[in-house]
């Protein structure tokens, strides 16, 4: 089969990482074709509600589309829907139904998946990652079931307060210490973790499942000493895998993700990567690390479509992330890594709280409970050189 005409920049992924890059490429000027490929048949759409609004049934899907579906004739985007792309090779992206597709540059917005436990797969497991996975949860989920979320993160806290609405019977098993470990700070962790017992939530901290047994009806988790607890549905969300597979094939250096520099691109100058697929040098780690938030990924895409378009670099931004959790709306901003020696300040709003945190001297990240003003402010702060940082 012989390629179709050479589109300009192949996108492959059609997520907010897929559809931003494709937007910001117009809008940096570049006139040559772009072409969205992703798998799914749907028109892109915000992942963020899948476990707020989509699961407890307060929005539709139709309300969550990233863009109406004349805006992508508009700007001259073309989609390739429900086609997965299997290999790339000598500027040649290949489909599994056989076509192929020239480019002149290519963007793998390809996302991660939900990590899997061994033996823990089949009927009344869930995962959330697209529309089906957070439709199909809901209608499992019938008033007095019982849902074991395995997982205290964001993902598993959110969802796991959607099906308490729903009438679910909740346990979180989480095998950290804490809620949200390593994310938030320990303040933030407690205040959260009583405002979900507050809720009827059966938190289990520290909790290590030893093996999963499949009953008629459900699942049983064997826990830490002889204990176990059962339910109808289980929700497994201890976050995702890179889908670095079409990079590896494609012989691009991987590690935990495709690897990148600072334009967002792979070992192969022709090829770049974002989104949570990427892994990029993070300054206040010390370290090439995943962000998997849509912040990141709309900022990558961003800084690709502009070193591709030939404009000068974008200023980098912190890194931010959100989340909702029984009606409080958490904002973070800044990167720690997990176990740091953090001094953290506690501040009280006039609605919630402001945990500051420093590290080494300087204010490196900051969380705000139902407090947006402070946080605008806060990673202003951020954003400023050391030296102007408040203390």
């Amino acid at each position: 089969m012989q390629p179709s005409p050479s589109i300009g920049v192949l996108i492959v992924g059609a997520g907010h990482a897929g559809v931003e890059c494709a937007w910001a490429l117009r809008a940096a000027g570049y006139t040559g074709g772009i072409m969205l490929a992703g798998e799914e048949v749907h028109l892109p759409y915000e992942r963020p509600p899948l476990s707020k609004g989509l699961l407890l049934g307060a929005t539709e899907p139709a309300r969550l589309l990233l863009k109406a579906p004349a805006q992508y004739e508009s700007q001259g985007i073309l989609r390739l829907a429900g086609h997965a792309i299997v290999s790339l090779g000598d500027g040649v992206a290949r489909c599994a139904d056989g076509r192929e597709i020239a480019f002149e540059r290519c963007v793998l917005a390809t996302g991660s998946r939900a990590r899997r436990l061994p033996g823990l797969d089949g009927p009344r497991v869930h995962v959330i990652r697209n529309q089906e996975d957070a439709l199909g949860l809901r209608q499992a989920i019938a008033a007095g079931q019982r849902l074991l979320v395995l997982g205290g993160g964001y993902l598993g806290l959110e969802a796991a307060c959607s099906a308490t609405r729903l009438g679910a019977r909740v346990t979180v098993l989480e095998q950290g210490p804490s809620l949200m470990g390593g994310r938030v700070s320990p303040h933030t962790a407690q205040a959260m973790a009583a405002l979900h017992i507050d809720a009827g939530i059966d938190l289990r901290l520290g909790c290590r499942v030893q093996r999963w047994e499949r009953l008629a009806a459900g699942w049983r988790a064997h826990l830490d000493a002889q204990q176990s607890c059962e339910a109808e549905q289980v929700l497994v969300a201890i976050g995702g895998e890179p889908n670095d597979s079409l990079a590896r094939q494609a012989g691009l250096a991987c590690a935990d993700g495709v690897l990148v520099d600072e334009h967002c691109r792979t070992s192969d100058p022709r090829i770049y990567a974002i989104g949570d697929c990427a892994s990029a040098w993070r300054e206040t780690l010390g370290r090439q690390a995943r962000v998997e938030s849509v912040q990141n990924a709309l900022a990558q895409a961003r800084i690709a479509a502009a070193h591709i378009a030939g404009k000068p670099p974008l200023p980098r931004r912190t890194a931010t992330f959100w989340s909702e959790q029984q009606g409080r709306r958490l904002q973070m901003a800044g990167l720690v890594a997990a176990g740091a020696a953090c001094r953290d300040v506690v501040l009280s709003t006039p609605k919630g709280w402001v945990v500051e945190r420093h590290l080494d001297g300087r204010l490196a990240a900051i969380e705000a409970v139902d407090s947006p003003a402070e946080f605008v402010k806060g990673v202003a702060r951020l954003s400023a050189p050391p030296q102007l940082q408040e203390t």
